[in-house]
């Protein structure tokens, strides 16, 4: 709802960076609070469970997730539901630091691998499934970067936002050359962030 009210006076690169910054003091303020940070993770639970039908992930998959963040409830909830291995990177060493305490307190910080590491320059040929989360910057950059170096059989989940259109941020990134949309789902809870299934491009 909030998205939608101020959507239109703002132009979307500038909407996206205000929400980036929003999301990224929201997260390593309120990592320190259980109850807090849990239902965190129930705010994610829906679209994560969608995410993970839509790209049928078993947990035969290797998952890397780019973007984590210091509350890592994607990853999270993937390895609650699925059992699957997963690495999860940030830029940001002090949300690292913080996502593994998050991770410790659901007991699960066995069943992820937390890297600080840029989505620009990871391996990647090696993943199954990738997450692009929304908060990740230069994204048409790490999509770039993912469609030249995955193995053709990646799927790739790409959270963002649209527009009434439908239109990803407004149109500023364009996926026609880089990957294939094969499906897409959005979140009843998370305002107008979708997520869509990405497979490469065969050349």
């Amino acid at each position: 709802m909030f998205f939608e009210e101020i959507s239109p006076k703002f132009r979307k690169e500038s909407l996206k960076k205000f929400m980036d910054f929003s999301y990224v003091v929201f997260e390593k303020s309120v990592n320190k609070f259980d109850v807090i940070s849990h239902n965190y993770l129930n705010l994610y639970d829906e679209l994560v469970e969608k995410e993970i039908n839509m790209a049928n992930i078993s947990p035969e998959d290797s998952i890397l997730v780019i973007g984590c963040g210091s509350l890592p409830s994607t990853s999270a909830l993937i390895a609650m539901k699925t059992d699957a291995d997963i690495v999860s990177i940030d830029n940001d060493q002090k949300a690292i630091n913080d996502a593994n305490s998050f991770l410790k307190n659901l007991d699960i910080d066995d069943k992820i691998k937390l890297e600080c590491a840029d989505g620009l320059y990871f391996p990647v040929d090696d993943f199954d499934v990738i997450f692009i989360l929304y908060g990740v910057k230069q994204q048409e950059k790490i999509l770039k970067y993912l469609s030249d170096n995955v193995k053709d059989s990646t799927r790739l989940i790409f959270r963002t936002t649209t527009d009434v259109e439908g239109k990803i941020q407004g149109g500023v990134i364009d996926l026609s050359n880089l990957f294939v949309i094969r499906d897409h789902v959005e979140s009843r809870f998370l305002g107008q962030v979708n997520s869509l299934l990405l497979s490469k491009i065969l050349k």
